[in-house]
């Protein structure tokens, strides 16, 4: 996700919208998700922020979010390196 940011924010574009924000059921959803799957209710089959073995909280995605509309906004420097930490 961090690297559309830059890629877009690094080609001049001024404005994105983000569409994914509650797409539970596709797993592809920025808004609170559960940080492991200890915090998922048994039996809804949703996948937690750690499935890929990296522990991250859950408003990741989220700041990920605001960290992205501040490097568009000229607010942090546009750096390829994604400057939020997963915790």
């Amino acid at each position: 996700m961090w690297r559309q940011f830059y890629n877009l924010t690094a080609l001049g574009v001024r404005s994105m919208y983000i569409s994914m924000f509650d797409e539970y059921n596709e797993s592809n959803q920025i808004a609170k998700t559960a940080a492991d799957q200890q915090s998922v209710p048994v039996g809804l089959g949703i996948k937690s922020m750690d499935e890929d073995g990296i522990a991250c909280s859950s408003d990741y995605y989220l700041r990920i979010t605001m960290d992205g509309g501040k490097m568009l906004k000229g607010q942090i420097a546009i750096t390829s390196n994604r400057p939020t930490s997963p915790q």
